[in-house]
């Protein structure tokens, strides 16, 4: 038997035992069936309160009720509670007020805990740090992070009310759920200052700020940080930790993970769900696949999270039957599939340029109940694009619009785009559309980047248009991501839009350049970025329009990178170029009549860069197995990986600035350090 129903039958006996309740005693009740969850109870003592005018209710009765409505998270019967307390004839007190207050911050009512907070000194009721924590939390569920602090410093010394460390834990919440690391690190450094002892939840919050601002270092210093300033590192923060290398960092992900049981901490779901996303973000399948069969192995429960993940890092690493056979066999997880499954398979199969499979899972959706959406067309309309199958391309846009399928400013124009529809007058039509909508309501920066894209794709020139978009871009131009910068950097440059948002794009990439931190970003975030300023330079020199400062900033900040990468790689400048006496066997190991003929020749060697001279019937790099390779050429004149990594390196061309077609000849101009190579891209470009 509960305490409730012990006091609920205590204050049924009473009448018999000749003992009327009083006030005192219903409270009582009340408050024992709101410490249970029985709120309807509680508010069915209060009614008989009321009813029987025999007991007049008190503040402590009604506050007691209040709380047992905002444990239940009915925040709107707690307010109709408080306003009906003056018709009672009960004047409301701090107590009321703050249970009232911490019901509207569980039902995520941040704007009605505020109004109540400010209605406190106009009854002359004492805002107490109840109050204000309450309040803060309230802006922490409402992503209001900005008044989170406003409130935290009402609170500061010389205040009537000084903050507590749950105040300070409620706002640093509050900077965390927006990825406002920098505010978040201040909070924590300033308990120190006013004695206020930090505990697990503050270094939680602050890790998880850092975690969404990119600040993975900083995430994994605070977590080290935590035994000197004698918080226990839990569950909680650990998964906050391996949350913050979710853009790539796996490596780090899987030793916190590993060191978690020595530390006499068992990884839940979220700590696994988190390390299978970081080895998504690195494309890291095999990984991810293990960890997911070792979650069974574990006992670990393997949900929606765990399988999309998986599916996300099969996808980043091309294997479409893999990503498809996971989503087949989530049922037998107990995992629901969702859109967000189906949606990843579907662009797995399309950058696999698996057309049919991503059709036939599209058609699968509404069988299987999963809803699809503008992201299932997009990434089925890019399959169909891929594979020359524009007629079925075109039939899925046209289902979805028949269908209803909501629709953002940048669906139908990129599709078309994609497609390479050439009707004019539907070009015309959909740009006119795209016009009116950003004159109508304010867009995200992914929009209107992949909206400038389009527009260059499908040669628009249209003035209004291009007005239009400059005008809601270049307020928010610090939104923009890099990549996002290149689209609109291309747009401008292809269909000449407006002079004064190029000026704003160039101005926000130096911005950018000048902030970036090479050791903070993993590898593929770093090549990405790196690669989407270098095409923004293009964009603007192409234009004509390349500003000397963003030059200037683009050499400076590719020298250092280049020079961190030759550091990284511990990379060692060979001596002097020679091919004499070398054999680079074509794919039957017989030398080619071109082989023996010519050979790849030095005509400019310099420490850090080369010239050769590429004989006809040679592949500057590729996966045929009929020509004869340069790059195989020189990763053995020149001393391979470990003398020049760059020559293993896909993602700067194995080092190389350009191609020449196979049965050419020519000068082929290739970097041997990261540095020479970012410094020769510039040179090319601007």
């Amino acid at each position: 038997v509960g305490e409730w129903q012990v006091a609920l039958k205590i204050l049924g006996l009473m009448p018999t035992m000749m003992a009327l309740p009083d006030a005192i005693c219903f409270s009582a009740a009340i408050s024992s069936c709101e410490k249970s969850g029985q709120w309807q109870l509680a508010l069915s003592l209060l009614r008989v309160m009321f009813q029987t005018k025999s007991v007049v209710p008190d503040a402590v009765t009604c506050s007691a009720a209040i709380s047992a409505c905002e444990k239940a998270g009915m925040w709107h019967l707690a307010l109709e509670l408080l306003s009906d307390m003056p018709e009672m004839r009960v004047p409301p007190d701090a107590i009321s007020y703050n249970a009232a207050i911490s019901a509207c911050e569980k039902g995520s009512q941040w704007h009605l805990a505020l109004e109540l907070l400010s209605e406190m000194p106009r009854l002359q009721l004492r805002q107490d740090e109840i109050s204000f924590s309450a309040a803060i939390s309230a802006c922490e569920k409402g992503f209001r992070w900005q008044l989170a602090l406003d409130l935290l410093g009402r609170q500061l010394p010389g205040a009537r009310v000084r903050p507590n460390t749950v105040s300070y834990n409620a706002a640093m919440s509050a900077c965390a759920k927006s990825g406002q690391w920098r505010a978040a690190l201040e909070l924590l450094g300033g308990m120190s200052e006013i004695q206020l002892a930090r505990n697990t939840i503050s270094f939680s919050a602050s890790i998880r700020a850092c975690g969404r601002g990119g600040q993975w270092q900083r995430a994994l210093g605070l977590l080290s940080q935590m035994p000197e300033a004698r918080a226990i590192a839990n569950v909680v923060a650990f998964n906050a930790a391996i949350s913050a290398c979710d853009e790539g960092q796996w490596q780090i992900a899987l030793s916190l993970l590993e060191l978690m049981p020595r530390m006499q901490l068992w990884p839940d779901s979220i700590s696994c769900n988190a390390a299978i996303s970081s080895c998504a973000a690195a494309a890291q399948w095999r990984l991810a696949e293990r960890l997911l069969s070792q979650m069974a192995e574990l006992r670990i429960r393997r949900d929606e999270i765990s399988c999309s993940a998986a599916i996300s890092a099969c996808e980043k690493g091309g294997q479409w039957r893999l990503s498809l056979n996971l989503l087949q066999v989530m049922p037998d997880m107990s995992a629901q599939a969702n859109e967000f499954s189906y949606n990843t398979v579907i662009s797995a199969c399309a950058k696999c340029v698996q057309w049919q499979a991503s059709v036939e899972l599209l058609s699968l959706m509404p069988k299987m109940r999963v809803l699809q959406d503008q992201i299932s067309y997009n990434s089925a309309i890019s399959a169909c694009e891929k594979s020359g199958q524009v007629d079925k391309g075109l039939d899925l846009l046209l289902e979805s619009m028949e269908l209803g399928v909501a629709r953002s400013l940048s669906f139908f124009p990129g599709a078309i785009a994609r497609l390479g529809v050439s009707d004019v007058g539907i070009i015309r039509a959909t740009f006119v559309d795209a016009t009116s909508q950003l004159e109508a309501a304010e867009h995200s920066p992914r929009e209107l980047s992949i909206l400038a894209w389009a527009s260059a794709v499908l040669g628009v020139s249209d003035p209004d248009f291009a007005q239009a978009l400059a005008k809601q871009a270049i307020p928010r131009i610090g939104e923009f991501t890099m990549d996002e910068l290149l689209l609109v950097a291309w747009g401008s440059a292809s269909s000449g839009l407006d002079p004064d948002l190029f000026r704003a794009i160039q101005d926000e990439v130096v911005s950018q350049l000048e902030d970036f931190e090479v050791g903070a970003c993993p590898p593929l975030a770093r090549d990405q970025f790196v690669q989407s300023a270098l095409g923004v330079v293009w964009a603007c020199n192409y234009a004509g329009l390349l500003d000397q400062g963003l030059l200037e900033s683009a050499r400076r900040v590719m020298k250092r990178i280049g020079v961190a990468l030759d550091l990284l790689y511990s990379t060692a400048v060979p001596g002097v170029f020679s091919c004499h006496g070398l054999r680079v066997l074509g794919a039957s190991g017989a030398p080619s009549a071109a082989e023996v003929d010519l050979k790849p020749e030095a005509v400019l060697d310099l420490p850090d860069r080369l010239v050769v001279m590429k004989p006809p019937h040679w592949e500057v790099h590729g996966q045929s197995t009929e020509f004869l390779q340069l790059l195989t050429f020189l990763q053995a004149t020149l001393g391979g990986s470990r003398r020049l990594p760059i020559l293993q390196d896909a993602q700067c061309d194995f080092g190389f600035l350009h191609r020449l077609d196979v049965p050419s000849s020519g000068l082929v101009l290739a970097a041997k350090t990261y540095e020479a190579y970012y410094d020769l891209q510039l040179q090319l470009l601007g």
